[in-house]
């Protein structure tokens, strides 16, 4: 069937404002944003302030499924108002377009909103059926400006984009203009969301991401994002293309579904589109985050602390293999910060049967029962939407499943296409629960009923989206898009779960975001052999290291990122702590993934060194520089003290490389001097100014903290967690009249570690007790090095330990 388009086409064409203003009636203007209208003419205008020239020859696309349409003479139909508007970004003013698309009966309204206090202009279509039958709509376009209209976005000196992708397994790339692009499909294409618009996309160099686009043109530069701020009704699809050093195309599109029917009355929209500008390429990017999470009412600030089985395990295990992982996480973990046992795929007897099967004879309810017994809290994986065809619920109600254009059951999997001996082998066959179906509804509600409320589970895994809810042709309510349908399950999860249950979405949290806690947002395709494990971490733009780096904006204002499990059984001592540093960087949920009761000592001390997570993530210092980025930087603003925590990775595992940077691109002031202290190795590097040089052997991390230096003696670091004190100090305090530090620290019940004290020049330390060192209750006082003082802590019968030392000047 071919593509109609509804094109309706507006000049945006940028003069200089003085000859504008003469031939125009109708104005909008913000403290970022110029825009003049000419109601004869129907063009408007958008520029900066500063006059130079931002926006021009935008338009508003509908993507029918009729014959074709094309109208630009719609121009002359437009009624053209401005007003004042509030909503949850602040105050503005919006400029509305309404025409009639008098062949479809579709009243089209496209507005641009301006805020007061916002560097940001937002874009969105509307549609309405005014007629008094269906009308087919498979996308609309709430912006295009492409070459062909003519029409350009002017941003000078765009050397690089961060793109995105559908959901975790696609973290999106760092793209350079004027190369050719390859998209990046770890699964193949997403089954659903595949644009239409073709002017742009027949370009090799036209580069596409889901959800938003950050342009970049140089660290100290401006930043510009482009990017939907909401998805309530299509996925969010853009396409962008560098025409000159100045001009670049721009498409996006919100995709529907193909057999989508707008009944008589209904009205959809593109959902907001948001174009803002930053001072720097970072702000630009978590400005975006901030505004999307007050759009979605973002759910955020929990982490998950645990463990779950599924990448030692995979589909095959027992109720004994998670009980005895249980029993030695509480002993061992529970007292450095996990709380949770989740339990993955291979519990249930078939996808849609989700009772335990002949491993777990005790069925689910009592399994979660023994976690919490052992004072822990348990998870469950579930992929909802997916039923076999050998399942009661298939055999009893076939009219509960997404149909074909043909209205015959239609065939669900991740497979490439129907194509492959993958889609005609397998055995059993699965189909996607259509939730718009009252009785499926129910049914839905009732399962997650079961799990949370019945069997007593308080957190929740989904997967399998991209293959199901997304592949939908059509749906029993014809007027529903997967979108709206995906928001509408998550909506029922959180309702019936209730916010005491953590959801953890493997699906695209740009859609459930306010119904979710927290997201995957990596490849998550560790199957058990070393080169895939370190695959998983460091090689790859989707890997975890990629994923931290390119999404970690998103974490902590939209939800909690989860970057992957830790899984260091089969790795070296040296990689264990890399791939144990990035994770903790990433500030997000700290999952175990080995046999906790097979792991060696050294590896079960790494984990107590990242347990529990700060909920404080890393940026990518060099986020732009390198895919996957190797460099992050977390600052940690304490009322006692703050320093920033740095790493710096190498996934080469034949040569070592050396990193510089200038202190500055770690958020530091040049101008200042730092004490630098190298957690894994226990070693004080050493006082630096100006730069960082850090060289990292094959296969490792450097994990340092910065502290900037002061004039008293000072604490620069902890042996407990990769932090260095974010967890495990309440308070340290200097008393200038009596030469006093004194601290607070807290740690596991018999636990030890130490505190690394800095001795400036005009200070020094003399044991009273003996020639070497100074013993009081549940701690000992020694010189370790030049100026580096060690206090080490002993948690005998207690988990708070105050400390104090007695310096002379």
């Amino acid at each position: 069937m071919r593509h109609s388009w509804l094109v309706v086409l507006f000049a945006l064409i940028w003069v200089s404002r003085p000859s504008v203003v003469a031939q125009t009636n109708r104005t909008m203007q913000s403290p970022f944003f110029d825009v003049l209208v000419n109601s004869g003419t129907g063009t408007i205008i958008i520029g900066r302030p500063n006059k130079t020239p931002f926006i021009s020859g935008a338009f508003t696309t509908i993507h029918y499924d009729s014959v074709n349409f094309w109208s630009p003479q719609l121009t002359e139909k437009v009624h053209v108002t401005i007003e004042p508007f509030t909503n949850e970004l602040g105050k503005g003013r919006k400029l509305i377009y309404t025409f009639m698309d008098t062949a479809h009966a579709l009243e089209v309204k496209w507005e641009i909103g301006i805020y007061d206090s916002l560097q940001a202009l937002t874009f969105e279509t509307t549609c309405t059926n005014r007629g008094q039958h269906n009308v087919g709509i498979k996308s609309i376009e709430p912006l295009a400006i492409t070459e062909q209209h003519p029409g350009y976005l002017y941003w000078p000196g765009a050397q690089k984009c961060l793109t995105n992708g559908a959901m975790y397994y696609d973290a999106g790339t760092i793209h350079t203009f004027g190369d050719p692009y390859q998209k990046p499909e770890p699964y193949g294409e997403t089954k659903g969301g595949v644009m239409l618009n073709r002017q742009l996309a027949d370009n090799p160099r036209t580069i596409q991401s889901w959800w938003n686009i950050g342009i970049f043109s140089g660290y100290d530069q401006e930043g510009l994002s482009l990017g939907y701020i909401e998805n309530k009704s299509g996925l969010g699809r853009i396409q962008v293309l560098k025409n000159t050093d100045n001009q670049i195309s721009l498409v996006a599109e919100s995709v529907l579904n193909p057999g989508l029917e707008m009944e008589p009355g209904q009205t959809i929209s593109s959902d907001r589109f948001m174009i803002n500008i930053a001072n720097n390429p970072y702000q630009v990017l978590e400005d975006y985050a901030d505004i999307m999470a007050k759009v979605g009412k973002a759910n955020i600030g929990e982490v998950v602390n645990g463990w779950c089985n599924w990448f030692y395990t995979l589909d095959h295990f027992t109720e004994d293999e998670i009980i005895k992982n249980a029993q030695f996480a509480a002993k061992h973990l529970k007292p450095y910060g996990l709380e949770y046992i989740q339990i993955d795929e291979g519990f249930q007897t078939w996808h849609g049967e989700w009772e335990g099967n002949s491993r777990f004879p005790h069925g689910l309810k009592w399994l979660a029962s023994q976690i919490k017994l052992l004072g822990l809290k348990p998870g469950i994986w579930i992929s909802p939407f997916v039923v076999s065809d050998t399942t009661e619920v298939f055999k009893k109600h076939p009219d509960w499943f997404l149909k074909t254009d043909e209205g015959t059951l239609k065939r669900i999997g991740p497979w490439p296409n129907e194509n492959t001996d993958w889609f005609r082998n397998e055995t059993p066959k699965r189909f996607a629960l259509d939730i718009t179906h009252p009785g499926a509804g129910k049914w839905f509600t009732d399962l997650i009923d079961t799990l949370a409320n019945n069997w007593g589970f308080e957190m929740i895994k989904v997967d399998f989206v991209a293959w199901t809810v997304f592949s939908a042709h059509h749906f029993y309510d014809t007027s529903a898009t997967p979108v709206q349908v995906y928001t509408k399950a998550l909506q029922i999860m959180r309702k019936t779960a209730g916010d005491k249950c953590h959801l953890l979405d493997c699906g695209p949290g740009n859609i459930s975001i306010g119904s979710i806690n927290s997201m995957r947002v990596e490849y998550d395709q560790n199957y058990g052999y070393f080169n895939e494990v370190w695959k998983q971490y460091f090689l790859g733009t989707s890997c975890s290291a990629g994923a931290a780096g390119k999404r970690y904006f998103y974490h902590n204002r939209t939800w909690t990122n989860d970057a992957d499990h830790v899984c260091i059984d089969l790795l070296s001592n040296t990689q264990a702590q890399a791939v144990a540093s990035l994770i903790s960087l990433s500030g997000g949920n700290m999952m175990s993934g080995d046999r906790l009761t097979h792991m060696n000592n050294s590896k079960l001390e790494i984990l107590h060194k990242i347990f529990p997570a700060t909920g404080t993530n890393a940026k990518p210092v060099d986020l732009f520089d390198m895919d996957p980025q190797t460099a992050f930087a977390v600052n940690f603003n304490k009322e006692f003290d703050q320093w920033t925590v740095a790493g710096f990775f190498n996934p080469n595992l034949d040569s070592s490389i050396t990193k510089v940077f200038p202190l500055h691109r770690l958020w530091l002031d040049p101008k200042k001097t730092y004490l630098v202290y190298d957690f894994w190795n226990e070693h004080f590097v050493g006082e630096i100014n100006d730069s960082l040089e850090v060289r990292i052997p094959p296969g490792s991390a450097e994990l340092f903290s910065l502290h900037e230096k002061r004039p008293i003696p000072q604490f620069i670091s902890t042996t407990r967690h990769a932090m260095q004190g974010a967890v495990e100090l309440d308070d340290i305090h200097f008393d200038s009249a009596h030469n006093t530090l004194s601290g607070t620290s807290t740690g596991p019940l018999g636990s030890s570690y130490d505190v690394i004290i800095f001795i400036p020049a005009d200070y020094y330390w003399v044991p009273k007790q003996a020639k070497l060192y100074d013993d009081f209750h549940n701690y000992s006082v020694k010189m370790a090095d030049n100026q580096i003082l060690r206090v080490r802590l002993q948690f005998n019968g207690t988990d708070t330990i105050n400390w104090e030392i007695q310096f002379k000047k």
